[in-house]
Formats: C-alpha cells, sequence, structure tokens
C-alpha cells in the first residue's frame, strides 16, 4: 500500500513533538512559545510539548533527559551560547535539528559558524512569528522523516540479522545491506564478484530464481549444501529497484535427512529380505523334511517351487529398486518428442509377454505440434513405466479402471517459459491430501505390498531433467500425476 503525502504527514505530526526554546530575553520566552504552539498547531501537529529555558546551562541540563526534537536558541547569551548548547545536547540527541535566532545580519560570521557546526537554519531578530513557525514546521517534518527512516533501517537490519540464511540486497553493483551470515559466507567486498565467483550470477540477473541444493565453501573448508533465492525489488509503479539474495545454508538439515532416509530404506530392506527369506526357510523345511521322509509329491514340488520362485522375484524386484534409486545417473538430455516418449513406454506393455491385467483399459490423448522437450529418453521411459504400474496397482483392489495417457503445453509464469505436461491418470482408489508430498519420500506408499521407493525415483529423475512432478488426487477419485519438462527451443 502507498501512502500520500497526506497520510505521510499525519502519521508524522502525531507523533510526540518536544521543542526547547533558549533565550535569555524575558520576553521573548513569553511570546515565542506561543507564536509556535498556535502556528504549528495550525498546521497540524497534535502532540506538542514546549518547554524554555533562559540560560544555555538551563538548556543543556533540561534538554538532556527524554527525547528533544527541536531547539530554538538565541546565539549571544552569557555563558553557554545557543550554538554550544545544540552542540552539547546533539551528543545526547543525534538526530535533533536547532533553529538559532540571531541580531546579526546574514553576512556576519555568527549565523555561518552555526550552520557549518550543524544548526538546520537561522532566523533573524526582531523574530516575526510566521517566519518561525515556517522554519520550524519545515525542519520537524525533516526531522521525523529522518528518524523515522532511522528507525526503519534499524528494524531492517535487525530483522535481516535475525533470519537464519544469508541476504543480501544489491542496487547494481552497489551492496545495499548485508547481514552477519551473508559477510561469513561471501564476505565483506566484492560481494558481486564472489557471487559470480561461486556461479551465482543467475540470482541477481533481474529477475526470479530459485535453486536447491547449491554446493558452497563452508568457513571451515568443507562443501556446504545451500538453497539459494533471488528476486528484484520492485517499487509501486513496477521500477525494478534491485534485487535480493537469500542463501540458505540446508547442510545439516540435509544430510541429516540423508541419514534419516538411509535408515529407513535399510528398515524397509530388513523388513522386505525379513519377510521373504522367513518365508523362503519354511517352505524349504518343509521340502527337505518331505523328502526326508520320501514323501515328496509332483503336484506339492510344483507348488512349493512356485512360492519359492515368487518369493525370490519379489526379492529382486526390491531390489532392483533399492539399487536404481542409489545410481539414478545424471541424465544425458536431448530433444525429445513427448508423444513419442509416451507411445516407447506404452509400446514394451504391448510387445510383453506379459502385458498388462485384461480388465485395464489404456487410452492415450497426445496433443499434436507439441514442441521438444529435453529429455533422456531411458530414464523418462523408466518414468513413465512407474507410472504406469502405479496406477495399474492403484486399481487392483477393484479389477477394472482405465490408465489414461495424456500432453499438453502448459504456459509458464512469463512469457517463453512453456513446458509440456505429460499426465497419467488412473481410476483407482486415490490419495489422501495429507499424503500429497509424502508420497514422493521413501518408505510411503498407499500400498500395503509396495516398497515406497517407485516414486521417490520418478521424482528424482524429473528434478534432474530440470522439471516438476505434481500429483492431483481425491480419495475413491483416481490420482493424475503430471510432469512438467521444459521445452528444448
Amino acid at each position: 500500500m502507498t501512502l500520500s503525502l497526506d497520510d505521510a504527514f499525519a502519521s508524522l505530526s502525531s507523533r510526540r513533538t518536544r521543542i526547547l526554546v533558549v533565550d535569555d530575553e524575558v520576553s521573548a520566552l513569553m511570546v515565542i512559545p506561543e507564536a509556535l504552539r498556535d502556528g504549528l498547531e495550525d498546521r497540524g501537529w497534535k502532540d506538542l510539548v514546549i518547554e524554555t529555558a533562559a540560560t544555555g546551562e538551563e538548556a543543556v541540563e533540561l534538554g538532556g533527559s527524554g527525547d528533544l526534537d527541536l531547539l530554538v536558541a538565541d546565539v549571544v547569551m552569557p555563558g553557554i551560547d545557543g550554538i554550544e548548547a545544540y552542540a552539547r545536547l546533539k551528543e545526547r540527541h543525534p538526530f535533533l535539528t536547532c533553529v538559532v535566532m540571531t541580531a546579526h545580519a546574514a553576512q556576519h560570521s555568527t549565523p555561518i559558524r552555526a550552520l557549518r557546526l550543524g544548526v538546520a537554519d537561522y532566523v533573524s531578530k526582531p523574530i516575526k512569528p510566521d517566519a518561525l513557525v515556517d522554519t520550524c514546521h519545515r525542519l520537524l517534518v525533516v526531522h521525523h522523516l529522518r528518524r523515522a527512516v532511522d528507525e526503519s533501517r534499524l528494524l531492517l537490519g535487525s530483522i535481516i540479522e535475525s533470519v537464519d540464511a544469508a541476504v543480501v540486497a544489491f542496487s547494481g553493483a552497489t551492496v545495499l545491506c548485508q547481514n552477519q551470515a551473508a559477510r561469513a559466507l561471501l564476505g565483506a567486498r566484492d560481494v558481486s564478484r564472489r557471487l559470480g565467483e561461486l556461479g551465482l550470477d543467475a540470482a541477481r540477473a533481474g529477475g526470479t530464481h530459485r535453486a536447491d541444493d547449491v554446493r558452497l565453501p563452508l568457513a571451515d573448508g568443507r562443501l556446504g549444501r545451500f538453497s539459494v533465492a533471488g528476486s528484484p525489488v520492485v517499487s509501486s509503479d513496477g521500477r525494478v529497484l534491485g534485487d535480493v539474495v537469500v542463501l540458505r545454508d540446508l547442510t545439516d538439515v540435509i544430510e541429516r535427512k540423508e541419514v534419516e532416509s538411509f535408515k529407513r530404506m535399510a528398515a524397509i530392506a530388513a523388513h522386505e529380505m525379513k519377510n521373504s527369506v522367513t518365508g523362503l526357510g519354511l517352505v524349504m523345511e518343509h521340502l527337505v523334511a518331505r523328502l526326508e521322509a520320501g514323501r515328496l509329491e509332483p503336484d506339492e514340488t510344483r507348488r512349493m517351487a512356485r512360492i519359492i520362485l515368487d518369493a525370490v522375484a519379489r526379492l529382486d524386484r526390491f531390489a532392483k529398486s533399492f539399487l536404481g534409486f542409489s545410481r539414478i545417473p545424471d541424465p544425458t538430455l536431448r530433444p525429445a518428442d513427448p508423444n513419442s516418449l509416451v507411445r516407447d513406454a506404452l509400446e514394451l506393455y504391448s510387445a510383453d509377454a506379459r502385458g498388462l491385467p485384461d480388465w485395464v483399459t489404456v487410452e492415450t490423448h497426445l496433443e499434436e505440434g507439441l514442441p521438444p522437450v529435453q529429455a533422456d529418453a531411458d530414464l523418462m521411459f523408466q518414468v513413465l513405466q512407474n507410472l504406469i504400474l502405479n496406477a495399474v496397482q492403484a486399481m487392483e483392489s477393484n479389477r477394472r479402471g482405465g490408465v489414461v495417457l495424456s500432453t499438453a503445453l502448459v504456459s509458464g509464469p512469463r512469457p517463453g517459459e512453456a513446458k509440456v505436461r505429460i499426465t497419467v491418470a488412473d481410476e483407482g482408489v486415490g490419495v489422501p491430501a495429507h499424503m500429497h508430498e509424502a508420497i514422493f519420500e521413501p518408505n510411503v506408499t498407499t500400498r500395503e505390498a509396495g516398497t515406497g521407493l517407485g516414486l521417490v525415483i520418478v521424482r528424482d529423475i524429473v528434478h534432474k531433467h530440470g522439471g516438476e512432478i505434481r500429483l492431483e488426487s481425491q480419495p475413491g477419485e483416481g490420482a493424475r500425476f503430471h510432469i512438467l519438462l521444459p521445452t528444448a527451443g
């Protein structure tokens, strides 16, 4: 929200404003405060406290405590004069502004000396009340603006320093501010050059930028893992004022998460293997007992052999998923037709001896004329295979339903950032809303017999392509997995 000038002044003029008038002439101390009060209140000042002092010494003592906004002082007084009183009070009130009153001509050295020492303005005696009020009004507005700006700056500085991230604000190549975390990571000098050395120029290239798991050197020599976000600072009228770059150290968080993920996967492996090995052990014991008793029959032998083979197949499938998760290669990106990626994935099932269950129907809705995407065809085949099998398994409880694969071009947040969307939809049981994010983590599955690794692999492959994967689902209404891939153009 933008404040008008009237709104801004209303905010300033409502602040408590303390003025000290110093003059060794009794008549001046009677007239000037009343003239200031009447004139300033007419100009909108609401909370005025106007005090008087007959000497510079009294002014220093009186004005030394509490806030003091404006000193109106006679220049020539016995003892401490008005200029010296201002100099001493300013040590206690850094934003104090001052108007001196002098009977000397403007070209005399006294007012010039006053201005050089920081006095904001002067008025000539005999005092003209309107001129004095106008001068004091103008200086009070500037004074309160300076204080408001400084308070905002201090508040912003405190907020930035309290943020658990490195924050740097730029205007062009000039660093406007940076917190201690940024100084520790980037240094206090040549911050722009340092960002360039670290390959982070894109974070302040004039647009919104985000990168996760960026490796940066830490003070102790280790490579830290950071999320980096950059965004422009835009004024209310649309002008770009600068850029803000935020670097959040996620090293400990990621390492803890990886350890926990490893523990979860180890637990999955132990559980899966224990179940299969236990079953295999029981069957083998039974076979051995039958063999030793000489009572092994062909039908029973075939049935037990089938149980053993099924258990071995389950272990093999699990081992492939587990090893696939830990060995996902970096993609070799080449321009690829998104519709061909879908057709290739489906062709495997039609040529496979097992194929898909008879009760599954498959449809495609492929938009023609799509631009190519940057993709590794082999890895995207693995992604689509996982999603198709997941879709079939989501419908197994009802043993009916269809899988629909579709493609479309979707616009990005800015011109030239369109992406191709590949969607795999099913008519299965759906995914509860609270599991939409967790479903992509290890050991999370909606199926009792699932390993919880398939969608982890899918997500990681899509992310390695610079893409996104999103889940859209309601319980009982099926699920739609949307893959968004950048175009090759």
